[in-house]
């Protein structure tokens, strides 16, 4: 039987269809095959242009960045700034205040433990005056020195402080000096006492005043000149029970306008001669004061020698 044309060429289209699906799902080969990796997708992004690099690529010619190194701690530093006395300033009492403010600057922590104040004047080395032990409410370290006790002279006078703390060096002098004018009157001379050098000879009719010596004590360099007086004053009632008591003590004021001058001495003098008369029954002379001077005022008198208080009963004569 013969095929029709038409059914032979459908025939031939049907067998190249089915031909070509199977060499799409055949197997591999090993004649096929190859020694290669197979293939991984790379999903990493694609480097963005302009952007920085990451801390794990290096770039070219920048330098590697070192580690920083910790500045070495700063050492601690002792310091303090004057509170008293101002500069300049003039000092007219025996005691004054010396005060300072400590400070620390640095790393570290310490105590402070005292704030020592000295002085110097002209022919003096320096010279502790006072010690601050512990600061007041307000964080002021201060201290009262005396210093006519200290043996301070008037004149210029320079202080200066030094700051001690615990485990550091001391601070010498760190706001530098401060200078005052210590304008002090002379201080009132103490034990003054009186003796009769010349004894008279009431028999030979002695009728002129007797030598006698004045002494005292006082401190160096305060007074210029001391002066001695006599007075016949009496400023205490002349009574009964007052009879024999001393004219004068201490306290008693005195009236200068009726002072007679015996004797002065330079202010390095610790003692002067005077003439003085001496009565037969009664104390010839008057009461004896004494008082130091110098350029800044005159000191309280002294009473070296008080005369007594008389008391005469009506109708009774002496001597």
């Amino acid at each position: 039987m013969r095929v029709p044309l038409t059914v032979q060429i459908l025939f031939l289209v049907l067998a190249a269809g089915a031909l070509a699906a199977c060499d799409a799902i055949a197997p591999t080969t090993p004649a096929h095959a190859s020694n290669a990796p197979s293939s991984v997708p790379d999903t990493s992004p694609e480097p963005t242009p302009g952007a920085t690099p990451t801390a794990t690529e290096a770039t070219p010619g920048t330098p590697t960045q070192q580690p920083t190194t910790a500045p070495p701690p700063e050492p601690l530093v002792l310091g303090g700034t004057w509170v008293k006395p101002s500069a300049g300033g003039t000092l007219t009492s025996y005691t004054t205040t010396l005060s300072a403010r400590p400070t620390a600057i640095g790393d570290g922590v310490t105590t402070f433990s005292k704030v020592v104040f000295s002085a110097t004047w002209a022919g003096a080395a320096k010279k502790v005056v006072c010690k601050a032990t512990e600061p007041g409410k307000n964080g002021v370290w201060g201290c009262k020195p005396n210093l006519l006790a200290l043996g301070v002279p008037p004149g210029k006078v320079t202080f200066t402080f030094d700051v001690h703390g615990v485990g550091v060096p001391v601070a010498r002098s760190p706001d530098g000096p401060r200078q005052i004018s210590y304008a002090v009157k002379p201080p009132r001379p103490t034990n003054p006492r009186l003796q009769q050098i010349e004894q008279p000879d009431y028999e030979r009719g002695d009728d002129h005043p007797l030598l006698h010596r004045v002494r005292w004590s006082a401190p160096a360099g305060y007074a210029d000149k001391f002066l001695v007086y006599e007075t016949f004053e009496c400023p205490r009632p002349s009574t009964k029970e007052n009879s024999g008591k001393p004219c004068f003590v201490a306290g008693t004021p005195v009236d200068t306008s009726r002072l007679e001058l015996r004797a002065k001495a330079s202010g390095d003098a610790r003692s002067v001669k005077v003439r003085l008369w001496e009565g037969e029954c009664v104390a010839g002379h008057g009461t004896i004061l004494l008082r130091a001077r110098n350029a800044y005022g005159k000191s309280v008198f002294a009473i070296v020698e008080a005369a007594p208080i008389i008391w005469v009963p009506p109708g009774v004569v002496i001597c």
